[in-house]
């Protein structure tokens, strides 16, 4: 490897370094990250006012399987797709809009997912 000190060669090593990371470390730091959207999404996610007992947001979880992390509603919010993109209205006349809560969510946080699992990942690599 080139000896010059341009600090490629070092963002090389750390960046190749990050791809070796343990799968067990993997999984905790994304169910870390898939935790810190989640309370992120529920303020966002306004409370239904027909149905007392079925709320959206009462029904999301983090769901850890063997392969991967994921942020779900549970089966009884099965609604969550329209709210989220619009629906034809029931009389067909018409359309309701959207509501972009996990959208806006994600894309509002973002930035600061990515920095948590990367300090992360680094924190448990280091030590």
């Amino acid at each position: 490897m080139a000896t010059n000190n341009n600090g490629f060669a070092d963002a090389l090593n750390e960046i190749n370094t990050l791809l070796k990371v343990d799968k067990n470390i993997e999984k905790k730091v994304l169910e870390e990250a898939a935790e810190y959207f989640v309370r992120k999404l529920k303020p966002r996610i306004k409370k239904s006012e027909k149905n007392k007992d079925n709320h959206l947001r009462d029904n999301l979880k983090v769901v850890v399987k063997e392969k991967m992390v994921s942020v779900e509603f549970e089966d009884k919010a099965f609604h969550w797709y329209m709210v989220e993109h619009g629906h034809k209205k029931a009389n067909g006349k018409g359309r309701v809009k959207g509501q972009h809560f996990v959208r806006n969510t994600f894309d509002t946080e973002s930035d600061k997912i990515a920095e948590i699992m990367a300090n992360k990942i680094i924190d448990k690599m280091e030590g």
